[in-house]
């Protein structure tokens, strides 16, 4: 499978001006065979969380009927990030959307952990369970910025995906974190990760790095990219690769499910001299 990632400089709080962005990218990603697109967190807008008003209802949002009509016309499965809400009752949700190449989207996974740092925490729900998506013959999963540095939903999905995806608005102030996460993940999983995150500066004049967007392998290694142009990068994986790969060194098998639940249901006792 052909996997393009995007580092978008995304454009802050302009939808317009992010689409025209994003079909640049989804284009070339179509020139080049490839079978999926991804981009990062709150693909048209950027790390806005305080601004509510950019929230779509998710059953009249342009914004996944806009991703439809792009991987439909060039039959191009894309996975981007959205500020989406149910009713007008409800709070808004960080959404990771999936669009697949006949046009059919669906609003996938709401980001569990909240950066309480940003207020994120008072202005967005938060979401409570994990989300996989079938791709040929992958199965994703997917979480958001914050998340990677939780690796108890990691764990969690270590059994049911093929390959995971994190999309982010990263910081350059603390990507060394980022990188070293993306490799833990990747190996305590024994799946490959994609990390996708954007670039530039955001309207919060927080600064963002170029290249921090990366495949990391099962073995901790960050993988060379097939074709780059640009922003966009172009790997390539194969699920006998992966097989491999987990047949070598297999973790996932030897975890321990029952007892986690337990220990995290027991208060731990501290011993004293």
């Amino acid at each position: 499978m052909k996997i393009a990632i995007a580092s978008l400089n995304q454009v802050w709080q302009d939808k317009k001006a992010n689409k025209v962005l994003c079909e640049a990218f989804v284009k070339n990603a179509s020139i080049q065979s490839s079978d999926l697109i991804i981009f990062p967190e709150m693909t048209l807008t950027g790390f806005s969380v305080k601004n509510t008003t950019l929230s779509e209802e998710i059953s009249k949002s342009e914004t996944l009927e806009w991703f439809s009509v792009i991987a439909k016309k060039y039959g191009i499965n894309i996975v981007f990030g959205a500020l989406l809400h149910e009713g007008k009752a409800t709070a808004p949700s960080n959404m990771i959307c999936v669009s697949s190449n006949s046009g059919a989207v669906e609003p996938l996974y709401s980001k569990i952990h909240l950066f309480s740092l940003s207020g994120e925490d008072r202005y967005l729900s938060s979401g409570d369970r994990i989300a996989t998506y079938k791709m040929g013959d992958m199965i994703f999963g997917f979480a958001i910025c914050y998340d990677l540095r939780f690796p108890e939903l990691f764990s969690a999905m270590a059994e049911a995906c093929d390959v995971i995806v994190v999309i982010a608005n990263w910081p350059s102030s603390r990507v060394s974190h980022w990188n070293v996460l993306l490799r833990a993940r990747a190996i305590e999983t024994g799946s490959p990760v994609f990390g996708v995150n954007r670039t530039g500066i955001d309207g919060n004049n927080i600064d963002y790095g170029n290249n921090s967007s990366i495949l990391v392998m099962p073995n901790g290694e960050v993988e060379d990219a097939s074709f780059s142009s640009g922003n966009l990068s172009i790997y390539e994986i194969d699920k006998q690769q992966l097989k491999a790969y987990y047949n070598n060194f297999p973790t996932t098998r030897d975890k321990r499910y029952d007892l986690y639940e337990k220990i995290l249901r027991e208060k731990i006792n501290v011993k004293k001299q």
